[in-house]
């Protein structure tokens, strides 16, 4: 319990935390469409208690509950300094600019909040000056690319804050960002001509001077690998710190509290070395050569590697090399990668005096190096491996690759993590999928959370009536998911089931190769005149804010749509009242057979004398039907119909847990049925 708070003060602390949240108390409001509740007063009291008692809560707060007042409120009533760590930044902003302040007003009490990103979320005002002038080597002299650099620098000049969001059409993916913004690595810190107005200091400087800071898991996960740049040095002392989207935490901690080196790091290393080398100490060394000799190598990773195309590629990596691979020919790969990085390095360091730039590059050099010779050292085979360490490689349709080394699962790690967040005395974890038992033990386990003697854990339902609300048709007909007409087969009923709704439709798939199929097959429906039109957009059509600005507008001026999509569509999707009714999903959401983060926990499992398909599978499925479920119904007068277009469901023993991992809804047997409750769903608008 906190210093000086006995049993009967924390008491009374929650039951005035209740009390904001009743009829007549100051946040009993409609809040987006949702109003005060007794599943979002629950969760207040439960998050009070954890904040007054010192404790580690991990709270499953499904649809509806209000989960951001249900946190911040009790937190602004202690007056506690917090973190507030999101998944997404779009969550990020919305506390930061809408929810933080609307609770600080409705309780009258102020609070001095800051945003903080990564660095490379900021304009890096000494690159986009270096990349203006031609000298990074970025293709200055193309009229487009001047006149693009032209805008940002404007815009630059005018922004305070300098976050590239601010931007419209500057996307994550836009080859402008690398050269705009700095990575930890390439930045040149007090040295730099534009330390002064540097962005990312200024963001630095008001987190420092804020009582909470709105920081996100990227963030914090990445502060815990560079100590350098730790939050406990970056940020005021925290005595509380609470993961929204927190199911989040286990997958990214996987894969981020991990080493990793890929294409895209060694390729701007080359670039730099051809365009700052000559700048900076021409004559002195082979700067041509040594970046094309880096850039070769990379590429022949690249080649070497499986591919397919339109489709990222995962390849296990257990014994010396990595599965499909040919051994000989990979060992002379990563030799030539380590040659040439090897070369980059003895070189920078000979000149590294003679500027920042390129001491920073020296130590990037030095580091990607040491880290690569890490990476491809040979591991014991399957059977002697230890079971802790996993490795693989990813592989993008655009040749683009990452070599990761990781746990296999995430609880060591954050743990530490925890550790080294400084005297933080509270805990929050909360999220609409956290586990599918009441001891939430896939979220707890996959952190290390039962280590922990105030750990507490809650799962509160979602208030919406789903039975009312919502119905849920597994057709019986469809092909085997295996099948290679699945997609074909489930587009054609999509096209029929959209057009009686007129749209209105958002079809999640397990792969964005079904999700590529289905759309040009849906595509190739609506040419035919002989069925309504209806407007198709598909993931890679755009980003994703704009193809659901697209949705929208469709809905509510156009033809009406149907959204394809896959990956993080399944998540961070909100489109209430009628805008959707129709949510499909074309098949149960398992890891890929050969994940093998999927398969280090089903051997992991085995060893502990587990189920190794529920342990490694079936819970990951569960969690993520119910992520992409929650996209259906999103306030209390939403109205829709969930379709999963996988007759496993119904036919194999794991089908049962799956089902009851969804809320309560009513059942369409036939395809009767489902032309039924598509019918009263339009002639109810």
């Amino acid at each position: 319990m906190s210093p000086g708070l006995n049993e009967a003060e924390a008491a009374a602390f929650q039951s005035a935390v209740r009390m904001r949240f009743v009829p007549d108390g100051a946040l009993a409001r409609p809040v987006s469409g949702k109003t005060s509740n007794l599943a979002q007063m629950t969760m207040a009291a439960a998050v009070a208690d954890a904040l007054v008692s010192n404790a580690v809560l991990a709270v499953e707060a499904g649809t509806g509950v209000g989960k951001t007042w249900a946190y911040l409120a009790p937190l602004l009533m202690t007056g506690q300094r917090a973190w507030i760590s999101t998944g997404t930044q779009a969550l990020q902003e919305q506390l930061f600019l809408r929810d933080i302040p609307a609770v600080s007003q409705a309780l009258g009490l102020p609070i001095r909040a800051a945003l903080l990103k990564g660095r490379s979320n900021y304009v890096c005002l000494h690159r986009l000056e270096k990349a203006r002038a031609g000298e990074l080597n970025t293709g200055a002299n193309d009229p487009a690319w001047s006149s693009a650099l032209g805008r940002i620098q404007r815009w630059a000049s005018q922004s305070m804050v300098g976050d590239l969001s601010e931007l419209p059409g500057l996307d994550d993916n836009s080859p402008l960002r690398p050269w705009i913004s700095s990575t930890r690595e390439n930045c040149l810190r007090e040295t730099c001509p534009s330390h002064s107005v540097c962005r990312v200091y200024r963001a630095r400087q008001i987190a420092q001077e804020a009582d909470w800071v709105v920081i996100n898991h990227h963030l914090f996960l990445a502060s815990q690998l560079n100590r350098d740049e730790a939050l406990p040095a970056l940020l005021p002392h925290a005595q509380t710190v609470i993961f929204d989207e927190a199911h989040r935490l286990v997958e990214l901690g996987e894969t981020q509290l991990g080493l990793s080196i890929g294409s895209e790091q060694l390729l701007e290393l080359a670039r730099e070395l051809k365009s700052l080398g000559p700048l900076m100490a021409r004559g002195l060394q082979p700067w041509a050569h040594l970046a094309l000799v880096l850039e070769q190598a990379t590429r022949m990773v690249s080649r070497l590697l499986p591919s397919h195309a339109g489709v990222k590629v995962q390849t296990n990596w257990a014994g010396g090399t990595p599965k499909g691979v040919q051994s000989l020919s990979w060992k002379r790969v990563r030799l030539e990668v380590l040659h040439a990085l090897d070369s980059a390095a003895a070189a920078l360091q000979a000149v590294a005096g003679a500027a920042a730039p390129l001491e920073a590059m020296m130590i990037r050099a030095v580091q990607w190096r040491n880290d690569w010779v890490l990476l491809l050292r040979d591991l014991p085979n399957d059977a002697a491996r230890d079971e802790l360490t996993v490795r693989w490689v990813d592989r993008w349709p655009d040749g683009t690759w990452r070599v990761i080394q990781s746990a296999a699962d995430a609880a060591q790690a954050f743990q530490a993590a925890m550790h080294s967040a400084g005297p933080v005395q509270s805990w929050v974890f909360t999220s609409a999928t956290l586990g599918i038992d009441d001891q939430l033990s896939w979220f707890v386990g996959g952190l290390g959370l039962q280590a922990h003697p105030a750990l507490r854990t809650l799962r509160i339902a979602s208030p919406f009536d789903h039975a009312a609300q919502a119905s849920l048709y597994v057709p019986d007909d469809m092909p085997e998911p295996a099948d290679e007409q699945h997609s074909i087969a489930l587009a054609a009923s999509v096209a029929g089931w959209a057009a009686v709704l007129g749209g209105r439709t958002l079809v999640l798939t397990t792969s964005l190769r079904a999700c590529t199929r289905i759309a040009t097959a849906l595509r190739e429906l609506f040419a035919n005149e002989a069925v309504h039109s209806l407007q198709v957009l598909a993931q890679g059509d755009g980003s994703k804010r704009s193809l659901l600005a697209l949705f929208r507008a469709a809905e509510q001026s156009g033809p009406g749509a149907i959204l394809v999509a896959s990956a993080s569509f399944w998540e961070g999707v909100d489109l209430p009242g009628d805008m959707l009714q129709l949510l499909v999903i074309d098949k149960l959401p398992f890891p890929s057979p050969g994940d093998p983060l999927a398969q280090a926990r089903a051997l992991r499992a085995r060893a502990q004398g587990l189920d190794a398909f529920q342990e490694g599978y079936v819970q990951k499925a569960a969690l993520a039907l119910k992520q992409g479920a929650g996209r259906l119904i999103r306030s209390a007068t939403d109205r829709g119909v969930l379709v999963i277009a996988d007759r496993r469901l119904l036919t194999q023993s794991y089908g049962g847990p799956l089902l009851q991992a969804l809320p309560p809804m009513t059942r369409l047997m036939n395809e009767t049925d489902m032309q039924n409750a598509l019918v009263r769903l339009a002639s109810s608008r």
